[in-house]
């Protein structure tokens, strides 16, 4: 497996993103129909299928031999959430900004069903991140070289892979909203990547994919509503997003930053080397 993914990396990220996200999608097909006319929250549908696609990402992780990804620290997760604060600021804004301007019914939903949504927008940082950036850009960036060709190499292809993997909503919602939500995500998954690896940590990005899903959501999750109306809801006028994405990760990848960068994945591929030796 090991001489196939090196040879094919590019073919094999693509595909390790569909089979996972089918599989996922697959999981997500039975659990509706499980608990179909049950009155279930679908939150917390949604946390079960976001579950499964933890668990395919996990063993995803281990089949692509990316699973010591789990357990590097790199500069530790606090410095890390700082690195990422471009999110954090987003975040707080995004969440003040849609509970203000909220114009349906403010009645809070019960406990266990807002801690249903919060356990689910955790798992769904926690299967986009393990298997877009602990499986898909930490290949490419192997496959790339520890370079700062390789790390930009990587960043622009995963992102563009992760934008990609969203055009399954177009099966639920509008097609207009999904193409949208594909740009951004595109740009949002560069931006994760980017500090993935000045980081070197994989909770980072999954701590702040997760924040930044329950701020875009915080509305829905408080009172109730659809992650597909939402979706559908996107206008064009939201790809103005696109450019403090592009100075974002400018700045992250600036040539200081890089060199940073550079030495501690080969210091990290070389530790491998030694370790598989």
């Amino acid at each position: 497996m090991k001489k196939i993914i090196e040879k094919y990396t590019l073919l094999y990220c693509v595909v390790i993103g569909i089979v996972v996200l089918g599989a996922m999608m697959g999981c997500g097909t039975l659990i509706e129909r499980l608990f179909r006319d049950t009155g279930v929250d679908g939150y917390v549908v949604m946390a079960l299928q976001e579950l499964c696609g933890a668990i395919l990402a996990m063993a995803a992780m281990r089949i692509s031999g990316c699973i010591k990804v789990l357990t590097e620290r790199g500069i530790g997760l606090g410095k890390g959430l700082l690195v990422g604060g471009y999110f954090l600021f987003v975040g707080v804004y995004s969440a003040i900004l849609y509970l203000v301007t909220y114009e349906g019914e403010k009645v809070l939903r019960p406990w266990y069903l807002i801690a249903a949504f919060l356990i689910c927008m955790f798992l769904v940082g926690v299967t986009e991140e393990i298997l877009c950036r602990g499986i898909i850009a930490e290949l490419l960036c192997r496959r790339y070289g520890a370079s700062s060709r390789g790390v930009w190499k990587a960043v622009i292809i995963s992102g563009v892979i992760f934008g990609l993997l969203h055009a399954s909503n177009m099966l639920s919602a509008e097609p207009s909203g999904v193409i949208v939500q594909i740009v951004l995500a595109g740009m949002m998954g560069m931006t994760f990547a980017a500090i993935y690896f000045r980081s070197g940590n994989i909770w980072v990005v999954v701590c702040l994919h997760a924040f930044v899903d329950i701020s875009a959501l915080i509305t829905t999750g408080l009172y109730g509503g659809s992650l597909v109306d939402t979706i559908s809801g996107y206008e064009f006028g939201r790809l103005v997003g696109v450019v403090p994405y592009i100075i974002v990760i400018a700045v992250l990848l600036r040539k200081k930053k890089m060199k940073q960068i550079v030495v501690r994945l080969e210091e990290t591929y070389e530790r491998d080397a030694r370790l598989e030796s």
